[in-house]
């Protein structure tokens, strides 16, 4: 008797599970920047330029982000990340001039105005990888590169 009653409650609880797992929260799809499937931002700062072309079609938004550092140093990979209300985290996976090593760093842009301003926090390393300080927040204000929609060239 308590081999069936395990089984039926287990049967339950996955059945509730999966269901839950593949439903998508009203909140998030409301949240999506969805008005285009790609959007393309641009920020000059002085010398500095950053681009940043994404995908918005999908849940996990993913793009391209450059920067071109008027010291001559450029920053170019991908970036990955979803929107938590008026905020997008992920991470940015990119090489330094072009060589032939991988960095990994998170990243965070605060949507206001139609703008994204990345923000500015500390890290923490985890297994190689750098994560943002859950204990500290992200500094918005101190973000040197504003993004404003561009065309996508």
């Amino acid at each position: 008797m308590k081999t069936k009653s395990f089984l039926l409650l287990s049967s339950l609880t996955l059945t509730t599970l999966f269901y839950s797992c593949s439903q998508k929260p009203e909140k998030e799809i409301k949240d999506l920047m969805v008005e285009k499937s790609t959007i393309c931002y641009q920020s000059i700062s002085e010398k500095d330029t950053g681009w940043l072309r994404i995908d918005t079609s999908k849940s996990q938004i993913i793009g391209l982000l450059t920067f071109n550092y008027g010291i001559g140093k450029n920053y170019d990979g991908q970036f990955k990340g979803k929107m938590y209300g008026d905020t997008l985290k992920g991470h940015y996976d990119f090489k330094v001039n072009k060589a032939n090593k991988w960095y990994r760093n998170p990243v965070a842009f605060l949507k206001r105005d139609g703008k994204l301003t990345m923000g500015v926090g500390k890290f923490y390393m985890y297994f190689g990888s750098a994560y943002f300080d859950d204990k500290r927040k992200i500094d918005y204000e101190r973000g040197k590169f504003i993004f404003e929609v561009a065309d996508c060239k």
